[in-house]
């Protein structure tokens, strides 16, 4: 696995935890290192296949 593969899957994780712990999208997105909540959101699908206010909502985080 290469560094930038390696660096986005551990984001994404840390990403995960944060949401089920019912921070904002924008907010977790920050705290992970992206540049936009849109740029989270793109890799999150891209990477996960349902984006990270579905999750959010799935894990009944508030």
């Amino acid at each position: 696995m290469t560094f930038p593969r390696w660096r986005t899957r551990s984001r994404l994780y840390h990403a995960l935890r944060m949401l089920a712990d019912g921070l904002p999208v924008t907010a977790v997105a920050h705290r992970c290192g992206w540049s936009s909540a849109s740029a989270f959101i793109d890799v999150f699908r891209r990477s996960l296949g349902y984006t990270p206010g579905s999750h959010h909502r799935n894990t009944g985080a508030r």
